[in-house]
């Protein structure tokens, strides 16, 4: 699809997939992710009858950054998508640290999101202990280097430039240090391949997509009970990246949540066969 040019005029990139006919689901990647993620099959999105629209967040492949977001900022862009593409009602859908990102066009189009799903979703990490949460060691020295906005620069721009110079060596690596999304990673060969793309639209611009993500994952801008609408939260009792007790507790503080536990699931789990299904029935279940 042709970027969108935001009222701000920086670019918004974004794919649509699955049944155009369908139901109407704005999604939210995660943490060094793209919009690229996704099960590989986009037949079977077809198939469960859902349309799919995925935008990069700033800074993150063909999107413009944005310094200084705001998690509540995401709300607004989405709008415009949404407007573009000429959207009435719709559902939401966010993975990992892109789950605030669904939440937020929740509180921003109340009238327009019906509902949604949360796969892993991170909570914010100024508030509830949430950052204590953190499983993964690099999430952990993000935590603690913050406020010290070179140093996670440099950090993060090492990570990237590791990965770009060998892409699959990356993601084998991801899956050593992340044990529980190995078969997830390498398992299936067109999965592998999307990973792998996934991966390289996410550090497109180097470091700048993840940066500003870490910083948008405190205040965001609104808060957890401000979400009206019912949402589905998914998550795997295996995670290796975030402890499951935080999108435990995400579904807790949510006025209208319901919370399945994928049992032996990672946190990249979601995009398997199965529980994509299950991820995006749950969507035209209620719309139904």
């Amino acid at each position: 699809m042709p970027p969108l040019t935001l009222a701000d005029g920086r670019t918004l990139a974004y794919d649509t997939y699955g049944d155009p006919d369908g139901l109407p689901v704005i999604f939210s990647h995660g943490f060094a992710d793209s919009r690229v993620i996704r099960h590989p099959d986009e037949e079977l999105t077809r198939s469960l009858g859902v349309w799919m629209i995925a935008a990069d967040q700033p800074g993150v492949g063909g999107s413009a950054p944005q310094p200084g977001r705001r998690m509540v900022d995401w709300g607004a862009d989405m709008e415009q998508l949404a407007d573009q593409l000429g959207l009435g009602q719709f559902a939401v859908a966010g993975h990992s640290g892109g789950s605030p990102h669904a939440l937020s066009i929740a509180v921003h189009m109340p009238d327009r999101v019906t509902h949604g799903v949360l796969a892993s979703p991170v909570g914010p990490l100024d508030r509830e202990r949430y950052a204590t949460m953190l499983a993964m060691t690099e999430l952990k020295f993000i935590v603690k280097l913050r406020r010290l906005g070179p140093v996670l620069r440099f950090l993060l721009a090492s990570s990237a430039r590791r990965a770009r110079k060998d892409i699959g060596g990356y993601l084998e690596e991801m899956a050593k240090v992340d044990a529980s999304d190995a078969a997830t990673f390498l398992s299936d060969p067109a999965q592998r391949e999307m990973f792998e793309a996934n991966f390289t639209a996410g550090i497109e611009q180097g470091c700048e997509g993840m940066y500003e993500m870490t910083m948008a994952l405190w205040q965001w801008g609104f808060e957890i009970g401000d979400v009206r609408q019912p949402f589905g939260v998914y998550y795997g009792d295996a995670d290796d990246i975030i402890s499951p007790e935080m999108p435990k507790r995400v579904a807790e503080q949510l006025p209208d949540a319901t919370a399945t536990v994928w049992p032996g699931a990672g946190h990249y789990g979601f995009v398997d066969r199965d529980r994509w299904s299950a991820y995006l029935s749950a969507l035209t279940a209620r719309a139904g």
